[in-house]
């Protein structure tokens, strides 16, 4: 996951800091590399359950006072001031969170501009900045982030990337209340069936996850009318 620079940082300490009593138990969990890893993910769940990677001072990631492994530093940064309710984080293995802000962060110009494309006359757009957390009717969680449609009466629509408690992998679009769209992302797909591709296939690969996304957001914006 890519960390918005403005609330992340990479750790630049070159050894575990002096008086931490820090224990290195094994190498850094990033992929090939082989500095021994003493900086603990920070992470705990509103279950007590903590994260137990460790990461080299190169590959942990700083939000606020403390260290994260990527997945937590974007789940923690994805939910703002909402990290301090335990009931709004996601258990430990769980990526709803950060997926959402990672769509809603890398598809931003063109869902937004989906969403604008379909706008009525006096209508206007407010971004969720941060991802929200909201309870179903079964009790599960599900977190969501995107964009509210408004005129001078009110709230007219909206449009949402969700991720339920149920499959951290699966997105969805939400327009008004109802799901117009569901896809694993690509990246996803290929994580699990341990598959590497290029560069050039990989974008093509984003771009038609992403390309999916719009026309479904413009369908149902534009049904509205």
């Amino acid at each position: 996951m890519v960390l918005n620079p403005t609330t992340t940082e990479s750790i630049v300490e070159a050894q575990a800091p002096a008086g931490t009593g820090a224990v290195v138990t094994a190498c850094c969990r990033e992929r090939g590399c082989e500095v021994p890893g003493f900086i603990a993910c920070a992470y705990v769940d509103g279950r007590g359950r903590s994260c137990e990677t460790r990461w080299c001072s190169h590959h942990a990631h700083k939000v606020g006072a403390k260290s994260y492994c990527r997945r937590h530093a974007s789940t923690v940064a994805a939910l703002g001031g909402k990290v301090n309710d335990p009931r709004a984080l996601p258990v430990v293995d769980h990526r709803g969170a950060s997926l959402v802000n990672w769509v809603c962060t890398e598809g931003h110009d063109a869902l937004r501009e989906a969403v604008a494309a379909e706008l009525r006359p006096g209508e206007v757009i407010f971004d969720d900045h941060t991802v929200n957390v909201v309870r179903r009717p079964n009790g599960s969680r599900r977190w969501e982030q995107g964009w509210r449609i408004g005129d001078r009466g009110g709230l007219t629509g909206r449009v949402l990337i969700c991720v339920d408690e149920c499959d951290d992998a699966l997105i969805s679009v939400e327009v008004g209340t109802s799901v117009v769209a569901c896809a694993v992302p690509p990246w996803i797909t290929r994580r699990r069936a341990h598959q590497e591709v290029g560069a050039v296939l990989d974008a093509s690969d984003r771009a038609h996850f992403y390309g999916f996304l719009i026309s479904q957001i413009r369908h149902a914006l534009a049904a509205r009318r």
